[in-house]
């Protein structure tokens, strides 16, 4: 993962997704990349008489605006010259979610933040990026300090494309882990890719996983993850994101969604 985009903001969550960005692209030896996105201020009256009032008061919103943006690049700027990763600035006028699923065809992993329940922008910028982008999502808990990327990583397998595409795109990552391990949860058969087919075809890009088998016990998929993770001393969980379409994990519940109102670990996610 040598090209990792991080989604700037002034939100509260991006001190931690700030630093996840950093451990990993120290880990990885990558190139920081900060994506600073501004939304274009819509017009205020439609009449004749008053457009021309409306559109002078957008110029001089996106005027303020930019400089805010320039006085945030400097003081960002200030920090990570002191943090020995490369990194580069973009800026672009757009919809958040449109603009890093753009940006994300030539990005290996795009790092932004698990949000709250009352957070409904972020929480939604986050859904619609992991289903829509070309790069996996680091997703950093609120008061995550570091991602610890020195312990072990949790691959939860499911036979299903979306785990199949985060497996495939950690591939670099999980080679320099220092253990790997993949673990089921209530496995209900072998299929055509039970979880000794995720081992081989990792072993071929030189990665050794151990495999473990979870009962839920009652419990839900998301509790059983974590509770595997805190049990192996994980420091991240790799796994597919939104295995049906959003609407239905809103409406009936779903992994993805109780992990990202729950999860205290860093997610790796991929759709």
């Amino acid at each position: 993962m040598k090209s990792i985009l991080l989604h700037l903001g002034t939100d509260p969550q991006f001190e931690s997704r700030l630093q996840g960005a950093l451990d990993l692209a120290r880990f990885t030896e990558g190139h920081l990349e900060c994506l600073q996105t501004r939304r274009v201020p819509a017009f205020l009256g439609a009449d004749a008489a008053g457009f021309a009032g409306s559109a002078a008061m957008v110029v001089q919103l996106m005027e303020d605006e930019a400089r805010l943006a320039e006085a945030e690049r400097k003081a960002l700027s200030a920090r990570l010259q002191k943090e020995g990763v490369p990194f580069s600035f973009t800026e672009s006028l757009g919809d958040p979610a449109q603009t890093l699923v753009d940006r994300s065809l030539l990005s290996d992993a795009i790092v932004m933040s698990i949000a709250s329940s009352d957070q409904r922008e972020l929480a939604s910028t986050l859904a619609a990026v992991v289903t829509k982008a070309d790069a996996p999502v680091l997703a950093m808990p609120a008061h995550a300090t570091r991602l610890e990327v020195e312990k072990p990583v949790l691959v939860a397998w499911k036979p299903t494309p979306e785990a199949a595409h985060a497996v495939k795109r950690s591939v670099n990552l999980l080679q320099q882990a220092s253990r790997v391990d993949i673990v089921t949860i209530d496995p209900s058969g072998t299929g055509d890719l039970p979880p000794t087919a995720v081992a081989s075809y990792l072993s071929r890009h030189g990665v050794r996983a151990e495999l473990h088998e979870r009962s839920s016990g009652g419990a839900s998929t998301a509790d059983t993850l974590l509770g595997t993770a805190k049990e192996l001393g994980s420091g991240l969980l790799v796994m597919g994101g939104y295995g049906r379409s959003r609407a239905m994990e809103f409406l009936l519940g779903g992994v993805t969604r109780r992990l990202l109102a729950a999860s205290d670990l860093p997610l790796l996610l991929a759709h």
